[in-house]
């Protein structure tokens, strides 16, 4: 008995590792989805900084609806690729069989699991906004869990992440004598910038969270 080869459909042969050969259905599903889409709600807020952002699941939120109602769906995974980085992969699938993906490097700042934990839940709601199209907005949350990025210079290459500077010697100095006996407002540091002390802050957050620190501390003394 011969054996019969099998091809795929033209809407699930890839053109590039990171689409199908036809688009054409999920183009004009996305577009259908997106005139449906609302804008992200600033559902989170920094406790320390005071600021607000759209979290993971105000993105969901805001597209899901549209999405499921046109044919779309995301798959978000943790892979391994060739040379042994670990990636997200954040696919946009069409009932057409037909799809596009996005990949970014998973390489966090810093090997404690909640740091993990927020640095993936940051890709996550990134790579799901801009695949999609959601608007949102975001503080400075993502700088606290991301740190300084730089580009490689190279077309289309992934960015590499480095953890930010730290604060000097006489900086941390100068907030331990302001946080004098006020061991809540670290720990309101701490949950803000996401450090697990006050000497990891990152020194482009010093004068920021200095200047807070005698806004809050300011406010007590007058009650």
């Amino acid at each position: 008995m011969e054996h019969q080869s099998i091809s795929l459909a033209p809407a699930q042969q890839p053109i590039s590792q990171h689409r199908s050969a036809e688009l054409k259905d999920l183009f004009t599903a996305l577009a259908k989805a997106q005139a449906e889409m609302q804008t992200a709600e600033l559902s989170a807020t920094n406790p320390f900084f005071k600021t607000r952002y759209a979290d993971l699941a105000a993105i969901v939120k805001a597209s899901r609806p549209a999405l499921t109602k046109h044919g779309l769906s995301l798959i978000q995974q943790i892979l391994s690729n060739d040379d042994g980085q670990t990636m997200l992969h954040t696919m946009l699938c069409h009932n057409s069989g037909q799809w596009v993906e996005s990949r970014v490097r998973v390489v966090p700042p810093k090997n404690d699991v909640q740091s993990l934990g927020s640095y993936i839940t940051y890709l996550r709601r990134y790579s799901i906004a801009a695949l999609c199209g959601i608007v949102c907005c975001d503080d400075d949350d993502a700088e606290s869990v991301m740190g300084h990025r730089e580009m490689n210079g190279r077309t289309n290459s992934a960015p590499k992440y480095f953890a930010p500077e730290a604060i000097s010697g006489v900086q941390l100095q100068q907030l331990e004598t302001e946080l004098a006996q006020h061991g809540d407002i670290i720990t309101l540091i701490k949950d803000g910038l996401k450090i697990p002390t006050l000497a990891d802050m990152p020194k482009e957050k010093y004068q920021a969270s200095l200047n807070r620190i005698r806004t809050i501390k300011a406010s007590r003394e007058m009650k």
